[in-house]
């Protein structure tokens, strides 16, 4: 291997070997410290890391777990802390060395504000709550005493909310609900990227149940949600949603059940109400019912000379 290395004159970051051989790192862990490091002072305080990874392939997910990298490397730090006008920010700090809890947490202080230990946000002051006073208000210097009794109803105590019940519990309100939330809790298994939570796979279980009612089976169902899918996936119930919507199949038509036929026995289907099957009603035409024999004639139906000649037969012995 040959190599030709050029001194910049300006503009260059200087990156530890021990960052640049770091297995630990991924490659965007290794362009997010390196483009951190490369900022020109005046832009240091008013870029955030989100900033910075705007650019990074990968999506969230990518740039979350290069974020994790850095800080198990001690590389990156992050702290929430309270500003001057009260609000809470989170405050990051990139360094080129390793630095501890203790030494990032040094420099959280030197850089925003006096003070021993990592600033405060959210935390009480000093103090305790002040207990909650029941009863009813009264204007000043007309509170009853002792003896005396308020003239305002005391309102009745509320019961408490019923506790709200656990995804679990929820029954399932179709027959092909429990089925179809093994399917979409399964689909992890498929691809990684389509975990859903608990609350995401209650919202989906309708749509599902509705392919399974349809006549799709599991199997069918999983491969309509899993087949061919983007390389990023960003909101993975978004993207089931949508598939279980625009991709669901129509409504089967209805087939007639089997009714055995009263000449052979063999089992058929009836379109309009036969009560033999085809062969039968081929092999042994019904002949027309004879107005004597007190048969309904049908309006409009002319009766042709084979069938008369048949009725003459029949009636002559």
């Amino acid at each position: 291997m040959l190599r030709h290395v050029t001194a910049p004159s300006r503009d260059f970051t200087q990156i530890a070997n021990d960052q640049v051989w770091d297995d630990s790192l991924s490659d965007a862990a290794f362009r997010l410290l390196v483009r951190s490091l490369a900022l020109p002072p005046a832009r240091v305080r008013s870029t955030t890391v989100t900033h910075l990874a705007a650019g990074l392939s990968g999506g969230r997910i990518t740039v979350d777990r290069a974020r994790r990298q850095l800080s198990r490397a001690g590389l990156l730090h992050s702290v929430r802390w309270r500003n001057a006008t009260g609000q809470v920010r989170t405050e990051s700090l990139v360094s080129n060395v390793r630095l501890s809890e203790a030494e990032a947490e040094r420099l959280f202080t030197e850089h925003l504000g006096s003070g021993t230990g990592r600033p405060g946000a959210g935390e009480r002051d000093c103090g305790e709550a002040a207990a909650r006073r029941s009863g009813t208000a009264h204007p000043r210097g007309e509170t009853p005493g002792e003896e005396e009794t308020s003239p305002l109803p005391v309102p009745a105590p509320t019961a408490p909310p019923p506790p709200e019940s656990t995804p679990h519990a929820t029954p399932h309100t179709t027959p092909h609900a429990a089925a179809a939330e093994r399917v979409l809790l399964s689909l992890r298994r498929t691809d990684p990227r389509l975990l859903l939570g608990a609350a995401e796979v209650r919202r989906l279980v309708p749509m599902a149940a509705e392919w399974l009612a349809r006549g799709v089976d599991a199997e069918g169902l999983r491969h309509a949600l899993t087949a061919g899918l983007p390389q990023s996936v960003k909101s993975p119930a978004g993207l089931l949603r949508t598939r279980l919507r625009d991709k669901l199949p129509p409504v089967p038509a209805s087939v007639p059940e089997l009714a055995p036929c009263t000449d052979c026995d063999r089992a058929f289907r009836s379109v309009s109400g036969e009560a033999r099957c085809g062969d039968c009603r081929r092999e042994r035409p019904a002949a027309p019912a004879r107005p004597d024999e007190g048969g309904v004639r049908i309006p409009g139906v002319r009766i042709g000379w084979r069938e008369r000649v048949a009725l003459v037969v029949t009636a002559s012995g």
